[in-house]
This record gives structure tokens, C-alpha cells and sequence, in this order.
């Protein structure tokens, strides 16, 4: 495992520009970023001036230069929408901040924000080295590490466990306060000038990027999460400094992105910490979630979050019943509960296993896709768990137009909804090798059955671009890669949607 602030430039930059970091939400394994990120990466180093080579500037005067999914979140009125940024803005920016001296300043900034030990950020970002582990899920076994068994040893020295977290977070990110972040407050603010600083640059491309906004950062990329992390140490560095002022010092803080736990030995001194790192935060513009705030004095069982606590409560360590409809019952009763839970894709997995493993399925096929697209509807986080377990249910059923009329249901049951953008594609994925031709309204399964024969001009804005050459060459580098995407079969495999191989143990024999 290697952290972020112990690469070198060039690993960083090579992080940065892989298909994993470019797009850290779930897509099917023949969607690759890569290539084209590379080709945009090498023609920017080619010409060695990349801003005036591909017109630059005039990015923010042109709306849509990223391509946004919006993803509903509760299956009703809540959006988060995820954004796949403009490549060239993309590997431009990725070349300015991992410029050997640019990154020096950062890594020297990033120790500088860590120099206060009662306050521990656990969410830098970290690459996985061994070759099988994927950088996601190296990044949710650090979160059991050093957040979940660390606020649970915790529980020795404290009395007190203060959780909340920042509400609305990306997109109330002010992107002027990055500057502030790498060189305080005090000393960017009075720093004008997009090409000023290292700050100001890359305010400057977010902006641009953004058609001009200056609040709001996108979501779905490693690079993003890392801009996050530096206005979210700047802020730990601020509370610090304040907690010092007030003569505050029995506590300590683990951080996860946006996410705190305070732990003291004092009420007062947790009432305190919250009331001054609200003060804080609002002097960037964000502002705490008063709805998931809250004060404990159990520390060992309130170090887990309360979905997972039930979960093993529910569960234990299997998902058994007497039938697959039961089970999913079982959990979509829990999902209704706790919407979006992380708990709900381990548990799908392990559904999913037993699937694997039958020979047969003895149930009626349709209560089991409706639970399914119920759950999608209510949890739009598990799309591609859910998209799993369908596609391994559908195995069972022998003719193809069937299977065709269950998707097309299931595909139906959404039309109401906005922002299931996500989920056509992972639809498309179980559906393309039964029947290529079914039509989605996303724009990205439309590249996916070959019917734009420019996809970059579909997905991202460029008419910014003013060297045609660039624009139609390297731009047109596929991000469909359409080997993996023949030898797919509609019959989704485990590595390609689980993190982890997650061990079953059922009861029953379905072995028949």
C-alpha cells in the first residue's frame, strides 16, 4: 500500500491518470478511461504549454465541458450527481500539480497539516501494491483500520464520542479557499492572478471546467478527493490552532473525508470542539450536518455505524433463509431502514454466492427481480449489486425474450425517476449480449452499442477547443474497450462488481 504523499511526482501523476482514479464510481469492466487519458497526458507534454495548445481559457464560457451523472439518492428528491471532468482539463490539471516542484510544495504541505497528532486524518488517499487489491478497496480496509478499530481502542482513554460530519460537502466547496489551504488564508487571499500560484491555477481549472462556478468542486475522481483532503487539512490545522488558543487538550480526532469523531473525557470540552470547529468550517464556507450529530458515552458500541451494528445483529456472518425471495425480503426490510448502507452491497455479494453456487432455483423468478428493482429504487447505491444479483437470478431463466421482458420491466419501473443514469449502464450490461439493440436514454450506453460514431463529442463539450487536431484526434481515443466488451457474458462476475470474495456460510443444500 502506498500513500499519496509518499510518491514521487511521477507515480503521482501515473496514479492520477488511471482509469480507477479518473472514475472511482462503479462502471462495467469495458469502460477504460485510460487510454485516452494518456493520449491527452502525452500530446500536453508534447507541447509543453498545454493551456494556450487547446484553447484553455475559454472552457468556462462553454456549459457542459463535464459529463455529469446524476444519481438519485433516495429514490425520490435527493440527487448526488457525479461528474466525469473534461480529459483535457483533466491530465492538465494532474500535469500542474505533479510538476516536481508543485508536488514537493503539496507533500510539504500535506506534513505540515498533519503535525498535530489529536487531530488524525485517516482518508489520505492510498494505492494498493500487491497486484490484486483494488485502490477502493484498499481504501475501505483503512477505514476499518483506522477509523472504525481505532475509535474502539479509543474507547481506553475517553469517555466521550462526538460524531458528525460536513453537510453537503463537494458542492459547497468554495474553490478560492484552495489557495488558502496551500499557503493560509492571510497570505493567498491577497494573491491575484489565475497563473499566480499553484493554488490559483488550480482554482482556476476547476472553475473552468465548471462554467465558471465558483462553489462546488465534482465528484467521482481520486484528484478531486485530493483537493478535498487539502481544504479539509486546512481546516484541521485551523481547529487546532484554535483548540491551543483555548487551552483545550484532552481530546483526540480521527477525520474520514468529512466525516469526525471527537473523543474527550468532558462534555463540555465535546460541546466546545463542535462549537469551534462549526466557527471554522463556516469560514469556508461549510457548515456541519446537524441531522448525523451526535454525543455518545458508549464509544465502543457507537464506533460502529448503526447500520452495521444491526447488520451483524440481523445477519451474523450469513444472509440465510429458506429462499432467495426470504433473504432478499430480510434485507431490503433492513435497507428500507437504513438507505444506501454500505452493509447492503456485502450482503448482496453473499447472496450472489449462493447463486453462484446453485444448480437450479426452485423459486418463481419475478417476486425475486421485483425485490431486486424495489431496492434499486430505494438505494441507488447498490445499482451495480443489484445488477449482480439479477444477472445471476436471470441464468435460471431459460428463454431469452423472457429475460428481455423482466429487464425491460425492471428498466420501467425507473422511467419516473431522474438521475438513473448509472443504472441503464449496468442494465446494458447484463442486457447487451441477449439483445445489443435495446435502447437506453443514457448517453453512455448509446456509445456502448456503437451509435455515435464521435463519442467524446457526446459526452463532453469541446468546442472550447480551438486546435482541431487535438479536438478530433487525440479526444477521439476510444474509452470503450471493445474486447472486454465482446468477451462479456450476460452473466456479471463477482470481481468485476465485489471488493472483497466474501465467505458464505449457508445452511441449506442447494446443490439440487
Amino acid at each position: 500500500m502506498a500513500l499519496i504523499t509518499d510518491m514521487t511526482a511521477k507515480e503521482a501523476r501515473n496514479f492520477f491518470l488511471k482509469h480507477e482514479s479518473y472514475c472511482s464510481f462503479s462502471l462495467p469492466i469495458y469502460f477504460d478511461f485510460e487510454p485516452l487519458l494518456k493520449a491527452v497526458s502525452d500530446s500536453l507534454a508534447a507541447k509543453q504549454n498545454g493551456i494556450s495548445d487547446i484553447g484553455y481559457k475559454n472552457a468556462c464560457n462553454h456549459e457542459g465541458a463535464n459529463y455529469t451523472l446524476q444519481t438519485n439518492k433516495d429514490g425520490h428528491y435527493s440527487w448526488r450527481p457525479f461528474e466525469l471532468i473534461h480529459p483535457a482539463i483533466y491530465a492538465h490539471l494532474v500535469h500542474k500539480i505533479t510538476e516536481e516542484d508543485e508536488w514537493n510544495l503539496l507533500v510539504k504541505r500535506f506534513s505540515e497539516l498533519q503535525i498535530n497528532k489529536k487531530i488524525v486524518c485517516a482518508s489520505l488517499l492510498r494505492e494498493s501494491d500487491d497486484g490484486e487489491t483494488s485502490d477502493t478497496a484498499e481504501t475501505v480496509n483503512c477505514w476499518w483500520r483506522n477509523v472504525e478499530q481505532e475509535s474502539i481502542n479509543k474507547a481506553l482513554d475517553f469517555k466521550y464520542l462526538f460524531t458528525t460530519d460536513i453537510a453537503n460537502f463537494y458542492p459547497s466547496i468554495y474553490t478560492h479557499s484552495i489557495p488558502w489551504a496551500i499557503y493560509t488564508k492571510e497570505v493567498a487571499k491577497p494573491i491575484r492572478g489565475f497563473n499566480a500560484n499553484l493554488g490559483n491555477r488550480i482554482d482556476y481549472a476547476l472553475r473552468q471546467m465548471r462554467w465558471g462556478q465558483t462553489n462546488g468542486i465534482p465528484q467521482g475522481s481520486a484528484l478531486m478527493d485530493f483537493i478535498a483532503e487539502l481544504i479539509l487539512g486546512y481546516a484541521d490545522e485551523l481547529l487546532g490552532e484554535t483548540l491551543a488558543n483555548e487551552g483545550i487538550i484532552d481530546f483526540h480526532i480521527i477525520r474520514y473525508r468529512d466525516d469526525y469523531r471527537v473523543f474527550t473525557n468532558s462534555k463540555e470540552d465535546a460541546e466546545a470542539i463542535a462549537r469551534h470547529l462549526t466557527v471554522n468550517l463556516q469560514e469556508l464556507g461549510l457548515q456541519l450536518n446537524a441531522s448525523k450529530t451526535s454525543l455518545s458515552e458508549d464509544i465502543i458500541f457507537n464506533s460502529m455505524k448503526p447500520d452495521k451494528q444491526e447488520a451483524l445483529m440481523i445477519f451474523g456472518k450469513t444472509v440465510s433463509a429458506t429462499t432467495i425471495q426470504k433473504t432478499l425480503l430480510k434485507l431490503a426490510i433492513f435497507s428500507r431502514k437504513y438507505k444506501n448502507s454500505g452493509q447492503l452491497d456485502r450482503y448482496l455479494a453473499k447472496i450472489n454466492k449462493r447463486l453462484e453456487r446453485m444448480k437450479k432455483l426452485k423459486e418463481d423468478i419475478r417476486p425475486i427481480v421485483s425485490i431486486l428493482a424495489d431496492m434499486m429504487i430505494h438505494n441507488p447505491r447498490t445499482f451495480a449489486s443489484c445488477a449482480l444479483v439479477l444477472s445471476n437470478v436471470l441464468k435460471f431463466v431459460e428463454d431469452d425474450d423472457e429475460k428481455i421482458v423482466l429487464i425491460e420491466q425492471v428498466k420501467s419501473k425507473f422511467d419516473p425517476i431522474l438521475g438513473t443514469g448509472i443504472l441503464d449502464i449496468w442494465l446494458q450490461r447484463i442486457s447487451y449480449h441477449i439483445n445489443p439493440d435495446i435502447e437506453y436514454s443514457e448517453t453512455l450506453c448509446a456509445i456502448v452499442s456503437g451509435i455515435h460514431d464521435k463519442p467524446y463529442a457526446h459526452v463532453w463539450n469541446s468546442d472550447w477547443i480551438a486546435d482541431n487536431n487535438f479536438k478530433n484526434g487525440v479526444m477521439a481515443t476510444p474509452f470503450i474497450d471493445e474486447v472486454k466488451l465482446a468477451k462479456c457474458e450476460s452473466e456479471i462476475p463477482e470481481d468485476e462488481v465485489v471488493l472483497y470474495p466474501y465467505d458464505i456460510d449457508f445452511n441449506q443444500d442447494d446443490d439440487e
